[in-house]
């Protein structure tokens, strides 16, 4: 299940005094299939563009990317040359329990290439993984998976895309994502160094949702159900306060993108883009 394209470089054991980890979340909105709903966000092209440019400007050296197809990927890979390395996590399509990984285009196109997430990282990574968390039976799943940088003082860093309400074709209202936020909460806190992030298909805990608004459900109850809160343990790119808050990461307005660390924060920066319904965020962190 589990993709690695380039071979890991040789790291430093300890990153010298005064290192920063600039990490860049963003989900890219990559499918070409139509009912992904990406037709209207620009191509490939455009979309590479936008992380070389996030690259450029904002010093990027990691990055947790979602809805990104292989050949894709792979594209990246060639573009950011040798001592940058990635590794791959499918979504998959659940009928009954059976999985079936899903297909960047149309089922009658050339595109029989996967679609997932992945986690870029330059000078040195090791130990990525698929780490399972509870999924729809029926409908959409949504990887989470980890790897370590290494030359950044073996930072692990973990990619998130938690189910959206509706994700299981049995029950729209069913939700997936509080059982998946504990989960990923379990995981993350057994790393004294660590930064996870992604799309969270979630308001923030602080949001005041409008009251019996069948368009804006409240949802917030998820954060706590479970144990899965990561305010205020870890710092997020972009929170105004203990509860969350931030600038909007998508072009509707609201946030649903976050990076958490648990190393000290330097910076945050939101780029609005043509190319996704999702912003690129990206949360500049000390590692030494």
């Amino acid at each position: 299940m589990l993709t690695t394209l380039l071979p890991a470089a040789p790291a430093l054991a300890v990153a010298p005094a005064g290192t920063n980890l600039q990490l860049l979340s963003w989900n890219i909105c990559g499918s070409q299939r139509a009912t992904w709903g990406c037709s209207s966000f620009g191509t490939w092209e455009n979309k590479l563009a936008v992380i070389q440019e996030q690259i450029q400007d904002k010093y990027v050296q990691a990055m947790l990317l979602q809805e990104i197809c292989e050949d894709d990927l792979a594209s990246l890979m060639t573009a950011l040359g040798s001592g940058w390395t990635s590794s791959f996590a499918p979504y998959q399509w659940a009928s009954k329990g059976v999985p079936t990984n899903n297909r960047c285009g149309e089922d009658n196109s050339s595109r029989a290439d996967r679609i997932g997430t992945a986690i870029v990282i330059k000078a040195g990574s090791s130990n990525a993984e698929i780490i399972a968390t509870t999924q729809p039976w029926d409908g959409q799943q949504r990887p989470f998976h980890c790897a370590t940088a290494t030359y950044f003082n073996n930072i692990r860093l973990c990619n998130v895309h938690l189910s959206p309400r509706g994700s299981d074709t049995r029950d729209a209202t069913w939700e997936y994502s509080d059982d998946q936020l504990g989960e990923i909460k379990e995981v993350v806190d057994d790393y004294s160094n660590v930064a996870f992030g992604g799309d969270f298909n979630l308001l923030p805990p602080d949001h005041v949702y409008p009251i019996d608004d069948e368009n804006d459900p409240d949802r917030g109850w998820i954060w706590d159900a479970k144990g899965g809160n990561p305010y205020p343990k870890y710092r997020e790119c972009d929170q105004t306060n203990q509860a969350g808050g931030g600038r909007p990461t998508t072009i509707y307005g609201s946030k649903i993108d976050y990076v958490f660390s648990s190393r000290p924060w330097r910076w945050c920066a939101v780029t609005a883009t043509a190319f996704s319904d999702h912003y690129p965020l990206v949360y500049s962190m000390e590692i030494a």
